[in-house]
């Protein structure tokens, strides 16, 4: 056997070696970046949490603390119709349907309660800024909202007299709340009240 075909055949297996360190560093890779893609599709949340409990479900009960000061617990408006909306300071749809929430308040029809992520000193601040008149509760990061499967905020559900989900959406303007207060009569689809400006909870 020659020396060149010698030196060629060496440079052959050389390559084959190198393309072979290749080809395994880019399964390693793509093997990696499956498993990231996982870790983040398990923690991203799913339809059913942008969507909340299923209409007719029992409306979990808690505890929490009131930007007035003392505790509020959702058991305390059995008997009447809740409009319990989840909102955060810096949401600026959450700001907007205050006004709304106001005016159903002062009909007398439905009790509303304000379910905010922050601390407490912020959401009284925010509370007093857009002059909300009903009870608004300060919850530890997400944990009502992951009760309640919903991590976007305004979303709103209206419970009944013994806390059972009729409706709920979206609320980011008069609109979806009158979608709200109507779809126990003729429910619509969920994906009717997707609305396009809700954010997320931090």
């Amino acid at each position: 056997m020659s020396i060149p075909w010698m030196i060629s055949l060496l440079v052959l297996w050389l390559l084959v070696l190198v393309l072979g360190f290749l080809l395994m560093g880019a399964l390693r890779s793509l093997s990696l970046l499956e498993f990231r893609l996982k870790q983040v599709e398990a923690t991203r949340p799913s339809r059913i949490i942008r969507h909340g409990l299923r209409r007719g479900a029992k409306a979990p009960d808690f505890t929490l603390p009131s930007v007035t000061g003392g505790n509020v617990s959702l058991h305390d408006f059995l008997g009447r119709q809740v409009i319990l909306v989840f909102v955060q300071p810096r949401c600026q749809p959450c700001n907007t349907i205050v006004r709304s929430l106001n005016r159903l308040v002062a009909q007398d029809q439905y009790q509303v309660l304000a379910v905010s992520t922050g601390d407490v000193g912020e959401v009284h601040e925010w509370a007093n800024k857009v002059s909300a008149k009903f009870p608004v509760v300060v919850q530890e990061k997400l944990t009502i909202s992951l009760r309640y499967q919903v991590v976007a905020t305004p979303f709103a559900f209206l419970l009944d007299e013994q806390m059972h989900i009729t409706s709920k959406a979206h609320i980011n303007d008069d609109r979806h709340i009158r979608y709200l207060l109507a779809r126990p009569a003729g429910f619509l689809n969920e994906e009717e009240l997707e609305a396009p400006t809700m954010q997320r909870a931090p």
